[in-house]
């Protein structure tokens, strides 16, 4: 399994979007709490869509690519600031824990999945309300490039960039997300 991320592919970012790459033990689910590390100064949790791959492909076309992702849900990446390493700063990005995704929610239940709401919560705060469609550079197109350079197996992880702003984290913290109006993320963050 491979998580595959992306940056800045929402709003008002006009750069192209980065890829980096993440374990899947950076991978946090729903209903467990985010313990902030101690490896750095601060951390900053960013709102992200996430697709889940359902099966094998290579060089898929654009053209073909809805037919390779069945699921999505919302998330955070959150990175490290100020690291006490400067030699491990790649992984200020992918540290256990870094991904946090909720529920699953199958790409069939929703009738069109690139209109899909998504609302993410920072303590009960609308932090961002984006859909797929959203993106400057679509999943097809997203998908697609990567299958050119790797092979995508089924329950790869394509986080599709950053949906907001970035939020210090703190403990005490409570990071949640919904779909369409149902709860499908709820995480507390603690020392």
């Amino acid at each position: 399994m491979k998580v595959i991320g992306f940056t800045s592919n929402y709003g008002e970012h006009e750069e192209t979007p980065r890829c980096y790459l993440m374990a899947d033990s950076s991978i946090l689910y729903t209903g467990r709490p985010f313990f902030l590390p101690d490896f750095a100064s601060s951390f900053i949790a960013v709102p992200t869509l996430v697709v889940r791959t359902g099966r094998l492909g290579k060089c898929i076309a654009p053209k073909f690519a809805h037919r390779y992702w069945d699921a999505l849900t919302a998330g955070f990446t959150v990175r490290a600031v100020n690291s006490d390493d400067e030699r491990l700063t790649v992984l200020d990005r992918a540290f256990d824990g870094a991904l946090i995704v909720g529920e699953w929610v199958a790409a069939a239940s929703c009738p069109n999945a690139l209109e899909t709401m998504v609302q993410i919560m920072v303590n009960g705060e609308v932090a961002a309300s984006r859909c797929l469609g959203d993106m400057h550079h679509q999943l097809a197109d997203l998908l697609a490039g990567v299958s050119t350079r790797c092979s995508i197996k089924m329950g790869d992880l394509l986080i599709t960039g950053d949906a907001g702003e970035g939020h210090v984290l703190a403990a005490g913290d409570r990071l949640g997300a919904s779909i369409d109006g149902h709860p499908v993320l709820d995480v507390k963050v603690r020392l």
